[in-house]
């Protein structure tokens, strides 16, 4: 380290070293209060973002759910839902709201017999596994799109492309979900035996379900 014969060497050597360095230490201090700002903006526009995403989720939640104590939609809170639904996905494409949204406007649309529109709902659900800043959904709430889309797809005839669906992923912990709609698909397509084997894998899975998974095996016969 230097040493300095005198205070005035020691103010001289400072003088110095500030012009040399001044700007940068400066530069740095800026920058380091710029980011500190910047987050905290950020994190409170968030935090804002995901509160406007929760209310709208919860107006479609809380109609849905008083419909099913009460009677059935009507047009009035339909249209509601769908403009709230349609807020979410346009504004918080990126939120996990938008994706339970659909979860709960697909249940809506198959109380309404509209199996082609919460389709719709399902498969937009699959399409957009991703949310903001790298992050995706739990992989519970895919599997359960895919097998709620299965059985739509299943209440529309379509028993192939249900098929398809639940035999092309592993089931995780759906899986006697997944089973008891194999089953469905394969008595739909007429292969019995297939129809059966799934409907005992689902039995031997989900013993809470029994009997309405024995009447369907009954329902096959010998």
């Amino acid at each position: 380290m230097a040493s300095y014969e005198s205070d005035e060497e020691q103010i001289e050597a400072l003088k110095n070293w500030w012009k040399e360095n001044g700007n940068s230490l400066l530069m740095g201090v800026v920058i380091v209060l710029v980011v500190l700002f910047g987050s905290r903006q950020w994190q409170g526009s968030q935090l804002a973002k995901a509160e406007e995403a929760s209310e709208l989720y919860e107006s479609i939640s809380s109609a849905f759910l008083a419909s099913a104590q009460t009677t059935a939609l009507t047009e009035i809170s339909i249209t509601e839902m769908e403009s709230s639904n349609e807020q979410l996905r346009s504004n918080y494409t990126d939120s996990i709201y938008a994706r339970y949204g659909a979860l709960v406007m697909a249940s809506m649309y198959v109380n309404q017999e509209d199996y082609e529109q919460a389709a719709n709902e399902l498969n937009w659900i699959l399409d957009n596994p991703d949310l903001g800043f790298m992050q995706s959904a739990e992989e519970e709430l895919f599997l359960t799109a895919r097998l709620r889309l299965a059985r739509v797809r299943l209440a529309q005839g379509m028993a192939e492309e249900a098929l398809d669906l639940v035999t092309a992923v592993e089931p995780g912990g759906l899986d006697a979900g997944f089973s008891e709609v194999q089953g469905d698909a394969y008595l739909q397509l007429g292969q019995t035996e297939q129809a059966r084997s799934a409907y005992e894998r689902a039995l031997s899975l989900a013993p809470d379900n029994a009997n309405f998974i024995e009447l369907k095996i009954l329902g096959i016969g010998s």
